[in-house]
């Protein structure tokens, strides 16, 4: 794991000053706290900061290059086959994966990744014909930004260092629309204009001077025969092994509780790590993740910690948002994440499972939706729903919040239903909020899953928006900015290629969510946690928005003079979204204020690299 980044410069031979060379690896060193380093050839400089998991040694720093000085590679990732792939690469120097993948690619070039097993954002550069190559893996596990102009490509894992190499950029009103109906930014456009991200999956190439972007993976459509207990198994086995300590994270769920009973029954001394509330139950779940720990045996560690405790981390955590990200849970993953690396480098997570699986309630609303009773019902509930109280932080109210949600989209076509239920905001909401209404792209993220014909599309639109876009970012970012590794044993690919193409009833059925992964690994885990129904990671929001932080809300973030002075957003939309807020009937409006919030501090934090006016 590790920061990458790197200039090509497409006409003239150039290279980057001292300072900005500081500045890049600065940006980038809380992915890589070990060590940093960059190295400059006539046309291309790359920069890397490393954080050492494998072969701790000097002799796997990057950039990593051949004897000559003319062939480099810089790498953020893990791949977790490295030793099987030692036969083809020849006499090795070093024990880790950073000089096999640099051997593979420089003989078999893009051909070779299909082989690799691992999650990956690298570039190999060759001085001789020069050739560039930025890869990122086949689900987007790990990041990368690039932007393009005449004189220069320029790519980094995050934005502020790839900024520093290209200079300040507009802000993109397409995506901040996105980003305000879904709590996060998606698909090929950033929060800037001319910054774009590289998808899962693709490659750029540079030759001959000429830059293309192109895809190396995508999704074989084909019954897969192996056996899901046989491949969880492997991937867990393959992703303990590691230079430094390695623990799991435990939430109680049973995504979690299942990675965490495998990787115990490899790993004699396990250590499992969960976050909980002291003074809010509701949000806690800390009893649950105990539990399992003490049913496999695991030195197990509960952060269990009072509201004062998360707001003094609120204003740090929000200066650590590299592009505008909303999903709340990313604050937990935040604290989590810090906890743990004390203890370990390197913590695998139950990520991916819902989505590959159906474990979501959209999930279940989806199935229900389809059912000619629904039909019937929901436009009755419709109406009824509306005069109750709603609200995520209890039981009752929340059980309300999604009846209301369920019944206004249960009706409408799948595409739709299903934008509906993955977004935070209505369309009208955000066109309300938005001063500028630009042309709204938001639906093209999700045209490509519903239109095509191999996979289930809300499966489908869940691998290729949700997981890389939310559930990923959050990941990487909260638990990088921490020095600490996260790996998804379930974006295993062949536990993806399997469950992409598994039967739907395989997975959900009316009865039941995530049915072949609970039936098949009950044994390991209590039975209350495998059949217990499934709850957030989230936040007491409403609590902290309309108490604690009030006063932050309205003299500094959602400020009548701040808002009108930005003209960004219409501040009487503002001001309602603050009634709600501050009512007995909140509904998601907490959720909606906190991207208020998250993006009002972006900005603040990111002004010197936004162009005035924009």
């Amino acid at each position: 794991m590790c920061g990458i980044a790197g200039i090509y410069f497409l006409k003239n031979a150039g290279t980057c000053d001292e300072q900005q060379t500081q500045l890049v690896t600065e940006a980038l060193k809380h992915r890589g706290p070990d060590f940093q380093a960059h190295y400059s050839f006539k046309n291309c400089s790359f920069f890397h900061t490393r954080l050492s998991i494998l072969d701790l040694s000097e002799k796997s720093h990057q950039p990593f290059l051949d004897e000559a000085g003319e062939k480099a590679l810089i790498y953020n990732g893990e791949i977790f086959n490295y030793k099987d792939l030692q036969n083809e690469t020849g006499e090795l120097k070093t024990t880790g994966d950073v000089e096999i993948l640099f051997k593979l690619f420089d003989k078999q070039n893009i051909s070779c990744l299909n082989k690799l097993n691992g999650f990956f954002a690298f570039s190999f550069y060759d001085s001789k014909k020069d050739e560039l190559f930025i890869v990122r893996d086949r689900y987007g596990v790990k990041p990368v930004y690039y932007f393009q102009d005449n004189e220069k490509l320029v790519f980094a894992s995050e934005l502020k260092a790839l900024l520093i190499l290209c200079g300040p950029q507009a802000l993109n009103n397409n995506v901040l629309h996105s980003y305000l109906r879904l709590n996060y930014c998606s698909g090929r456009e950033t929060i800037f204009q001319n910054v774009f991200r590289l998808l899962p999956g693709e490659f750029i190439s540079v030759k001959n001077k000429k830059v293309n972007v192109s895809t190396w993976y995508k999704i074989p459509k084909a019954e897969k025969k192996d056996s899901l207990k046989d491949l969880l198994s492997d991937a867990v086995k393959i992703r303990l092994n590691a230079d430094v300590p390695v623990g799991c994270f435990l939430s109680g769920g049973v995504d979690s509780s299942i990675i965490s009973a495998l990787a115990r029954e490899n790993h004699t001394d396990l250590h499992t790590f969960s976050l909980g509330f002291a003074d809010e139950p509701f949000f806690d779940e800390t009893n649950y993740a105990e539990k399992v720990a003490n049913h496999i045996k695991s030195k197990h560690h509960t952060f269990k910690l009072k509201n004062i405790d998360f707001l003094d981390h609120i204003h740090p955590f929000l200066q650590s948002v590299d592009e505008p990200f909303a999903d709340s849970s990313a604050f937990n993953v935040y604290l989590l994440s810090k906890y743990t690396r004390q203890f370990v480098k390197v913590a695998l997570s139950g990520d991916g499972a819902d989505e590959l699986f159906m474990g979501y309630n959209k999930h279940k609303a989806e199935l229900l939706s389809r059912s000619f009773i629904s039909k019937l019902v929901s436009p009755i509930l419709s109406p009824v729903a509306a005069l109750l109280s709603d609200s995520r932080n209890d039981s009752s109210s929340n059980k309300i919040r999604q009846l209301k949600r369920y019944s206004k989209s249960a009706n409408l076509d799948p595409m739709e239903r299903y934008m509906n239920w993955a977004s935070i905001s209505s369309e009208k909401e955000v066109m309300d909020l938005l001063i500028k209404k630009d042309t709204n792209t938001f639906s093209e993220l999700f045209t490509e899953a519903f239109h095509q014909k191999d996979f289930n599309p809300v499966n489908y639109a869940d691998l290729k928006i949700v997981l890389p876009d939310d559930m990923l970012v959050k990941a990487d970012r909260m638990s990088m900015r921490h020095g600490l590794e996260i790996r998804n044993p379930y974006l295993d690919y062949r536990i993806v290629e399997f469950a992409m193409n598994l039967a739907e009833n395989k997975k959900i059925t009316k009865t039941g969510q995530k049915l072949i992964l609970k039936e098949t690994f009950k044994h390991l885990l209590p039975p209350e946690i495998v059949n217990r129904e499934k709850k957030g990671f989230e936040l007491p929001l409403w609590k902290w928005l309309s108490t604690d932080l009030k006063d932050e809300i309205e003299n500094n973030w959602l400020s009548e003079k701040r808002i009108k002075g930005e003209n960004i957003f219409d501040y009487t939309a503002v001001l309602k979204l603050k009634q709600k807020l501050y009512s007995n009937n909140p509904g998601d409006s907490p959720a909606k204020i906190w991207a208020l919030i998250v993006l009002q501090n972006w900005k603040e934090n990111f002004k010197s690299f936004i162009l005035p006016n924009s």
